[in-house]
């Protein structure tokens, strides 16, 4: 694994949380570090250009000019920017970009030349979009940083950049990769895994700054398990620790979830409103009148947060935007705003007053149904994967883990259970944990592998087990293609310091290079590289020096251990050995 510089290097750990929905950082000196481990800044006051939002990120969108595709703004700054070229009709000369991590959670093409689309359909390579994002960030927080009075140098700081645990190593890499574009260096760079993180920092906050926290019982206390809910903006990620003793915390199954975070809600709440007055209205009030959109989603943004568990009361919501939603209403349907709800099916269930929406409570709760029903099944799919441990306490982490709905839909779910939230801040939980995780990386001392790995061979071919089709007819004898050769089990506790030895070796005279290649699978017993499930994840080749008529070797360490897949290869005549970093996205 690359752990950032040698520790005498660095002064200061500085961590990227990339959200779906929001991003910020959060960094802290060594000193700080060996004095208070807790001692970590972050930008806690995100200013939208209104008011001081209530959310302790940025969103996650930018702006780039077309022409030059050089940065304009990132966060509340491209929004408003944004929704201000929109008002002139200058869009056509811009990129906006929004909510764009997901792709690497929903397409299995990832690679450096993958393009995605901003919101108007213009597509750039998403290698592009992301690297300017992280630059962003790391720009805005090295402004920060130099506002505290502190000079350092670029090899002085080591970067954190966290991922969703369920990622595949494509997508891992791909964002390492962008980082490096983004001018951070390979050497300088440490990939995080969310929960893992999260889990890290509250295993550093005492029992009074954990919501829910009983008299004499602590996630930190030796030998207590738990289960950790990282719960954001796009996906709910979710995997179980088992605290060992100090500084020794082991993954007791590999971290799995799904794409149920709060944009879910979001996509509920304009689908209700789309419901109310039409395709077109909301159409035009996104594309033509922006402003007024983001209003009307930042202002349901704080809603969603906050709202606590409804019985029977109204809620209230302003509509910001409730002139030019009116107007709209006018120009599409001929009627005003308040009309169109009065002839809707939810007349009896939503009321205008004013500029704002009064709702019956179990609508509004409705909204988050959806949402609601797939975390708790992503929960019991984790929980099932330990049937012999009792879990009996349950780590919310993430922005939309604040949701009180959210909260009380877990406790419903799961009555004996007892949740856990960090009390100020459950939204950087995730950003400090790898400010500590940079500081010391091996905190988690094992690993739960998600998927098999293994390489392609060619053995003689075996008629009672072999794939006729497979068959390849030779002089020396009949051999198997693509036969699947499994080196690493999926669902194995790996530590971070074990290694897998595979030998490979040439196959023809004078060969210059042997090629190592890697697949997996998420499928039990996978018996060829073609299989259905069974992908390439990638390849390299290793050099041979002053090649010879006789056969060479190469033996290849695999550390799986690590937040990240890490290969060294040594040529065995010669002893030369390399550490590869390969793209896994060729």
């Amino acid at each position: 694994m690359a752990t950032g510089g040698r520790p005498s290097d660095i002064l200061m750990v500085a961590a990227i949380d990339f959200g779906t929905t929001y991003s910020g950082y959060a960094y802290s000196m060594k000193g700080e570090y060996e004095r208070d481990k807790l001692n970590i800044h972050a930008n806690t006051a995100w200013n939208s250009g209104t008011s001081t939002v209530m959310s302790l990120k940025a969103p996650t969108c930018i702006l780039l000019r077309k022409e030059t595709k050089e940065l304009v703004a990132f966060g509340y700054d491209a929004e408003n920017e944004y929704a201000d070229i929109a008002s002139t009709g200058r869009v056509d000369d811009y990129y906006y970009f929004e909510r764009f991590k997901m792709v690497l959670y929903t397409r299995e093409d990832i690679s450096r030349e993958m393009e995605i689309d901003d919101i108007r359909g213009s597509s750039l390579p998403a290698i592009d979009v992301f690297a300017a994002s992280i630059g962003a960030l790391r720009e805005h927080m090295m402004g920060h940083v130099e506002r505290q009075g502190l000079n350092l140098q670029p090899d002085e700081i080591k970067w954190v950049l966290t991922v969703p645990a369920m990622w595949t190593d494509k997508a891992k890499e791909f964002m390492r990769e962008s980082a490096e574009k983004a001018g951070i260096r390979r050497d300088r760079l440490m990939i995080a895994l969310e929960p893992e993180a999260a889990s890290i920092y509250c295993q550093h906050l005492p029992p009074d700054k954990m919501t829910g926290a009983i008299e004499g019982f602590s996630v930190a206390d030796d030998d207590t398990k738990y289960l950790v809910v990282d719960i954001g903006g796009g996906t709910v990620d979710i995997t179980a620790h088992h605290k060992v003793c100090q500084d020794n915390l082991q993954e007791l199954c590999s971290a799995s979830g799904g794409a149920c975070g709060g944009t879910t809600v979001d996509k509920e709440f304009l689908n209700f409103l789309e419901n109310i007055v039409g395709e077109r209205v909301m159409e035009s009030l996104a594309n033509d009148n922006s402003a007024s959109y983001l209003d009307l989603v930042r202002e349901f943004e704080i809603l969603k947060r906050s709202i606590s568990v409804p019985t029977k009361k109204k809620i209230n919501f302003t509509i910001k935007p409730f002139a030019d939603l009116n107007g709209l209403c006018l120009r599409f349907l001929e009627k005003e705003f308040k009309d169109v709800i009065d002839d809707s099916e939810y007349r009896d269930k939503i009321s205008l007053v004013g500029d704002k929406m009064r709702m019956d409570g179990d609508l509004m709760k409705s909204l988050f149904d959806t949402a609601c029903s797939h975390i708790v099944q992503e929960i019991r799919k984790v929980l099932k994967k330990i049937p012999t441990t009792n879990l009996k306490t349950f780590l919310l982490v993430g922005g939309f883990s604040e949701c009180l709905i959210v909260q009380d839909a877990i406790q419903q779910a799961f009555p004996d259970v007892r949740i856990l939230i960090p009390r100020e801040d459950p939204g950087l939980a995730v950003a400090k944990g790898a400010v500590l995780f940079g500081h010391k990386p091996d905190f988690i001392t094992s690993r739960i592998t998600r998927c098999t790995y293994g390489r392609r061979i060619r053995p003689l071919f075996d008629e009672s087990r072999h794939d006729p089709s497979k068959r390849v007819y030779g002089e020396t004898g009949d051999r198997c293609r693509d036969v699947f050769e499994t080196f690493m089990q999926k669902n194995k506790r790996v530590p971070v310091d074990e290694i897998v030895n595979v030998e490979y070796h040439t196959v023809m005279s004078s060969q210059g290079s042997v090629s190592v290649a890697i697949y997996y699978t998420l499928k039990d017993n996978a018996r060829y590289v073609d299989d259905n499930g069974c992908k390439k994840l990638g390849e390299f080749r290793v050099p041979i020096p002053s090649p010879s008529a006789e056969r060479r070797h190469v033996d290849v360490q695999f550390k799986f251990g690590w937040t990240e897949l890490e290969v060294i290869a040594t040529e065995r005549q010669t002893g030369e050995r390399t550490r590869y970093n390969f793209s896994l996205i060729n």
